[in-house]
């Protein structure tokens, strides 16, 4: 599927144009009372798809606390301490003020300057990015502000929602965008950078994102979960990496992909590959290992002790210089939601009995699609998948396997969590935040004691600092109301 790489205010202004009233060409464009609603969505998109996509130890530590990679030198974040550079508030602003308060603007704004064809979709669609954005919230931080969210003029201490009823909600309101939206009619264009107004892609991934989300509660309501399962298979998903929801970067700065400007931009030597990643890769062989790291100057694959010092030049690392086709190219595109994901996924719902079918096939599918992703072809997948350890019906071969110590992570030992978990993990390789979810729900792959572990593993982030001074009481509602406000308080969809 083309992806549009067309980012910017300036830009969608000018490609936006088309689809305005006539009624609004009397209006003064160079000195706009209020940013135009493509504007606004563009900008809600990008600023989402950026803090869930960049390595800073400032807003994301996501790949750390996945053990993808670990650090050299400052080993805080390896060691999962939130508190140093108050992580927790960098990720809640933004989402909440940067992606979430440009989708709010821009659904207030559609209904007055969008053609009336294409009003209903373009909100339907908003409003898919918004529950997307609250997705990685809860699964964040539990309980929220949702009703009295973005609304300071009339909420200025806004109280906090039950995490649980907030994620019924965004599900009703995922099943009413996806019967709203009208293929015959338009939406966006080019100020939309995922799928560039294509209202079916828009729908087959709302119902993509609806299997994702009823798998996320099918261990505490797995009634629901295999009814909404349900749902999302009728209505559409993803079928190939044709379907993929990735956001294109242009490869220049400011529109560079966050990991490069992280990494090779900012010229800085602080990540090595951990050996939680490494290990599995080298024992199945992986192939995908050219793209995920290299061996500049080590020589070899290794992989570093999680949250120890690690010397950059003696480890495997991230690429020091840009090469195409891998996690530091410029121009990659971020990975918001794939077929590979969803395979996974549908191989897991036939384990629970949601679904009929074999859940092997579901497992090779997901398996492939992300060797092929990453560049490598159906032979490749085949040989890979042929390995005793790899194999659905073998996998995982006992690595990854042991005592999780003072991480308070257990190691499965169900056989498909552990053959799903593992090559899920492989698959999400720098999409820290799913990881961490996957880690969190499947329990597998096992995650290493850190060097100076600041706390156990954390199943979720404490509130942010500054809602403890400015927001108070509802604070103090909140994390009393979830059993404290504690990295080790486990969010409404764990056992």
């Amino acid at each position: 599927m083309k992806k549009i790489a067309i980012i910017g205010v300036a830009f969608t202004f000018i490609l936006g144009a088309c689809q305005k009233n006539l009624t609004n060409l009397n209006v003064d464009t160079k000195n706009p009372v209020n940013a135009p609603s493509y504007a606004l969505f563009t900008n809600g998109q990008k600023y989402m798809t950026d803090w869930l996509t960049t390595p800073s130890v400032n807003y994301n530590i996501s790949n750390l606390i996945a053990q993808y990679w670990t650090e050299t030198t400052y080993t805080d974040e390896s060691n999962y301490n939130l508190g140093n550079r108050d992580i927790p508030k960098a990720f809640w602003n933004s989402l909440y003020n940067d992606a979430l308060n440009n989708f709010v603007q821009a659904k207030k704004l559609i209904p007055t300057d969008t053609d009336t064809s294409m009003v209903r979709n373009e909100m339907d669609i908003t409003d898919i990015m918004e529950i997307y954005t609250y997705y990685y919230l809860l699964n964040t931080f539990g309980n929220l502000p949702y009703t009295q969210a973005n609304n300071i003029d009339k909420y200025p201490f806004p109280a906090y929602d039950d995490a649980k009823t907030v994620y019924s909600d965004l599900l009703t309101r995922l099943d009413t965008c996806i019967a709203g939206l009208n293929v015959n009619n338009g939406a966006f264009g080019a100020a939309d950078i995922l799928y560039g107004g294509n209202v079916a892609a828009w729908k087959t991934f709302a119902n993509s994102l609806k299997l994702k989300m009823a798998m996320l509660i099918a261990d505490t309501d797995p009634a629901t979960a295999k009814t909404k399962v349900g749902e999302a298979i009728a209505g559409g998903v993803f079928q190939s990496n044709a379907d993929n929801a990735l956001f294109a970067y242009t490869g220049v700065t400011p529109n560079a992909n966050p990991i490069w400007v992280e990494v090779i931009q900012s010229n800085r030597n602080d990540y090595v590959i951990a050996s939680t990643l490494l290990d599995p890769m080298v024992t199945f062989n992986d192939p995908r290992r050219t793209a995920y790291y290299t061996n500049q100057y080590s020589g070899a694959d290794l992989g570093g002790s999680v949250g120890n010092g690690n010397t950059w030049n003696n480890y495997s690392n991230i690429y020091w210089t840009s090469v195409k086709g891998t996690v530091v190219d410029p121009a990659a595109p971020s990975d918001l939601l794939d077929y590979s994901e969803v395979s996974f996924l549908l191989a897991e719902a036939v384990e629970r009995g949601f679904i009929s079918g074999s859940a092997a096939t579901y497992y090779n599918n997901a398996v492939t699609a992300s060797i092929k992703y990453w560049g490598g072809s159906d032979a490749v997948a085949a040989a890979y998948l042929a390995q005793p350890d790899v194999a659905y019906a073998t996998a995982p071969g006992g690595v990854g396997a042991g005592a999780i110590g003072s991480t308070g992570v257990p190691t499965t030992s169900v056989h498909w969590k552990q053959a799903i978990g593992m090559q899920k993990y492989l698959a999400l390789y720098v999409r820290g935040m799913d990881a961490w979810t996957e880690i969190r729900r499947l329990q597998y792959p096992a995650m290493a004691v850190p060097g100076t572990p600041k706390s156990p593993f954390p199943w979720r982030y404490t509130y942010p600092s500054n809602e403890q001074t400015a927001n108070g009481n509802s604070y103090k509602a909140a994390a009393a109301a979830i059993g404290g406000d504690a990295v080790t308080t486990k969010l409404f969809w764990m056992q």
